[in-house]
């Protein structure tokens, strides 16, 4: 119907052409036999000329109602389902991903924590806007990110608490946020005291981090955690919610979408589809993707994916197998599901401490996290967060089974948990009493089993449709504070390696290439890290002959500044 009225005007004056031109050649051939021939031969070149013409003009119209999307009619009390459905299946269709068109390049970012958001600004920075300003953009097509996340309260203010940060801080600093996502909400971590909860408050040791940074010789520490601009040491503490929301502000909307509380409910390898389901928990729609990143925490639908993709392929994808409390079985549903360590933590955070005369912590603490370490427990204590923002934090960890705790991906305060309940349980650990009293100015708390995943040979599907960064690629205990800073670094890397593909970006040779040098830069100072990390948790929450030979390693290794080398081994980046 619509196709017909857009060739309506164009019929008279095409008959009208045709009527000039055999009018014009039927006089030509009348004229005299003598240019009969002459005639003949010229009308036969002019209609040659004219077929061509109109035949050309044929091909292009064609073209034009192959692209044009019809109008939709007007409903009739007949036709209201049908129009209905036709409305539903053209709102599919504007709403799914432009994989085939060759000008854009997609990706879609599973995940609005740290990792993904992180991925999401790397990849602006480094593919679609270089930070070296004198180079041309790497992509010459136009990038197109979607940042998916099942919580609708991602990038609440109380979601989560707080963490440390330094080669994530250099990361910022090199894709040019270092001030507005950083500074502004970190609180200097200057100092880690470390102490034992006997009568005396034995001192263990004690790392001076500014010390360790400036001083280092063994390793490019100095030239990589020293800010080029400020002279600063980059090393603090942040809140969660403080760095996941300046990192959103720091994204370009025009080439990035982050939209929350939207359910991911498959991931397909082989063709890059993510089948996902709306808020309103009824709408549902498969989209495709040049390519997907999974940063979907430790309970990553991506890695699974990424297992089985391999694992059907033929390619190795564990160095080990494990069995995982929350799935028995075969060692590749050990490479997909996280293994429960044998500890627990018990996470409280306060409100913010603005209040001069009451302070919840003195100011000459708040740059220092101290430890406490009992019989088969131990303590932090930290301030993370900016200028008037500032919020304590405390982590009470035990070996003790799982019981009803779990992972918390979402990082949910727990109702069941109460300040009594935390209070004694600290309590009965002999925790000293600056920590019980922090407890009882905690709002909120969290109780979180800490898993880890066995490392993978390879971060990326076979095909290279998806690829997996921070704990989904290598989920590690928390015991040296370095979960969100190997996951930002992943981020920078995985860009970097991106944008080295150029305008080749398509190219799944090219993408694969770029996939295994990102994982091989990556992997090895992850999986050390994440050894370490396992082995210093369990010591540090050692029962009985166990807690007297940490306390005795710990107080030998401070006095020869081991514990400082230690510090600086995770805290360096590897990009």
């Amino acid at each position: 119907e619509n196709n017909n009225n857009i060739e309506a005007p164009l019929l008279p004056a095409r008959k009208r052409t045709t009527t000039m031109s055999r009018s014009l050649l039927s006089s030509s051939s009348s004229s005299s036999s003598s240019r009969c021939s002459s005639s003949s031969s010229s009308s036969r070149i002019f209609s040659s000329k004219r077929r061509h013409h109109h035949q050309r003009h044929q091909r292009r119209l064609g073209k034009r109602r192959q692209r044009r999307v019809p109008r939709a009619r007007e409903s009739t009390d007949d036709d209201d389902d049908n129009n209905d459905d036709e409305k539903e299946k053209e709102h599919e269709r504007n709403n799914k991903n432009n994989e085939d068109d060759d000008d854009v390049y997609s990706v879609c970012v599973l995940g609005a924590g740290p990792a993904g958001l992180t991925t999401a600004l790397a990849m602006q920075k480094m593919l679609s806007s270089p930070l070296d300003t004198t180079r041309k953009p790497t992509l010459s097509k136009k990038l197109k990110i979607t940042v998916l996340d099942k919580n609708p309260n991602a990038l609440d203010g109380n979601v989560g608490g707080g963490f440390n940060i330094n080669g994530g801080a250099a990361v910022l600093e090199k894709l040019g946020v270092y001030e507005e996502v950083f500074s502004k909400n970190a609180n200097a971590l200057r100092a880690v005291l470390s102490r034992r909860c006997d009568i005396a408050r034995t001192r263990l040791f004690e790392v001076d981090v500014e010390k360790e940074v400036r001083g280092d010789f063994l390793t490019n520490a100095k030239e990589l955690l020293v800010n080029e601009k400020s002279g600063e040491v980059m090393a603090g503490t942040v809140m969660r919610a403080d760095l996941s929301q300046s990192l959103r502000e720091s994204l370009n909307e025009e080439t990035c979408e982050v939209v929350l509380g939207c359910e991911v409910l498959g991931v397909d390898a082989e063709s890059g589809e993510v089948e996902l389901r709306r808020r309103d928990g009824t709408t549902t729609e498969t989209r495709k993707f040049d390519l997907i990143v999974g940063a979907d925490g430790i309970d990553s639908l991506a890695r699974k994916c990424v297992v089985e993709s391999n694992a059907s392929s033929g390619d190795g994808s564990s160095s080990g197998s494990g069995n995982s409390s929350r799935s028995g079985g075969s060692s590749t549903s050990g490479r997909k599901e996280p293994i429960y360590s044998g500890i627990k933590i018990l996470f409280g955070v306060t409100g913010v401490d603005d209040k001069p005369e009451d302070l919840i912590r003195e100011l000459s603490d708040q740059t220092t996290a101290h430890q406490w370490f009992g019989d088969g427990a131990y303590s932090l204590v930290f301030t993370g967060g900016g200028e008037n923002k500032k919020r304590h934090n405390l982590a009470f960890c035990s070996n003790e089974p799982l019981g009803s705790a779990n992972s918390n991906p979402s990082w949910r305060a727990n109702s069941s948990v109460t300040k009594e309940y935390a209070h004694n349980k600290m309590m009965k650990a002999n925790m000293p009493a600056d920590v019980l009293r922090l407890c009882l100015r905690c709002e909120r708390f969290f109780e979180i089993g800490v898993f880890f995943h066995e490392p993978l040979d390879s971060w990326s599907s076979s095909n290279g449709k998806v690829v997996l960064v921070g704990d989904a690629a290598h989920a590690m205990p928390p015991f040296l504070g370095q979960g969100a800073n190997q996951a930002m670094q992943d981020a920078y890397v995985l860009a970097k390696c991106l944008a080295t593909c150029g305008a080749d970006i398509k190219n799944p040779s090219k993408v694969n290439e770029a996939l295994q040098s990102y994982s091989n830069t990556r992997r090895p100072p992850t999986e050390a890290i994440m050894n370490a990390s396992r082995f210093v948790g369990a010591l540090e929450t050692g029962k009985g002959p166990v807690s007297l030979f940490r306390d005795l390693a710990f107080f030998v290794a401070g006095k020869f500044g081991i514990t400082g080398k230690i510090f600086l081994s995770g805290a360096t980046p590897r990009l």
